[in-house]
């Protein structure tokens, strides 16, 4: 199993999946992984797993190839607060995933929304797929493209960052936290989030908003950073919210 560190440095976006179904141990970790992030959250998260990929959901074919048997449905009522918890724990499965060495892909658009048949309450809404399965060994030149293209115009870390201090003079282990973030997957194929460093005070923030699927970003982003954090051994929470802090237990 790969470290956590390993799995943010390795993890892609995987576009191109082998044509074959999960193997029982690793859908049951899965499945235990996705149980234990629901009860958490509170958001609604729902493991989906079909005989036959072609009654999974339908990924746009200009952006993917293989098919997948297993995915991951999320929904709910797809305020701010509700995107951005859905990011947050929702990434938590991602980085799992890809620890096990499966490939996944934070899908909010590009796919049949005909395709996924979610029960939803009043008021509720499909908030974005991630499919799940395993990456083919040698991956195509046409995905190749894609992902090349959508990252090209990724920004530096420092573009990150709003801080009293130069990029250089803070600490290693948040610059390596904001990195983490750069590579990290975005919903909406963005990079909208900003992070603020103000002596020691951590925030993360939406500084790029056309429409709320950025707050998917805002908890992606938490996720990561966060992630990469604890890999590095600094114990601390993201508070969730437009407003919210990571607090992280600093040294006198």
């Amino acid at each position: 199993m790969l470290s956590m560190m390993e799995a943010i440095e390795r993890r892609v976006s995987c576009r191109s999946y082998e044509k074959k179904p999960l193997e029982p141990s690793t859908l049951e970790k899965l499945t235990d992984c996705v149980n234990q992030l629901r009860d958490a959250s509170g958001i609604g998260m729902e493991l989906v797993t079909v005989e036959d990929e072609k009654d999974s959901v339908k990924l746009a074919r200009s952006m993917f190839n293989g098919g997948v048997t297993t995915y991951l449905l999320l929904t709910g009522d797809g305020s701010p607060a509700t995107g951005e918890r859905a990011g947050y724990y929702a990434h938590q499965f991602v980085l799992y995933a890809t620890r096990l060495g499966l490939g996944t892909c934070w899908v909010a658009g590009t796919y049949d929304h005909h395709s996924v048949h979610p029960k939803l309450a009043e008021g509720e809404q499909v908030l974005s797929v991630i499919p799940v399965g395993y990456p083919t060994e040698k991956v195509p030149l046409k995905q190749s493209m894609i992902r090349a293209g959508l990252r090209k115009g990724d920004r530096k870390d420092e573009a990150f960052v709003e801080s009293e201090l130069l990029f250089t003079q803070l600490p290693e282990w948040f610059r390596r936290c904001v990195e983490a973030v750069r590579m990290g997957p975005s919903a909406v194929n963005g990079q909208p989030i900003n992070l603020s460093w103000q002596d020691g005070v951590i925030r993360a923030k939406v500084w790029k908003e056309n429409h709320r699927m950025e707050y998917l970003d805002l908890g992606i982003a938490k996720a990561q950073f966060e992630a990469a954090a604890h890999a590095q051994g600094i114990k601390g929470h993201w508070e969730l919210g437009k407003e919210g802090r990571f607090q992280w237990e600093q040294s006198e």
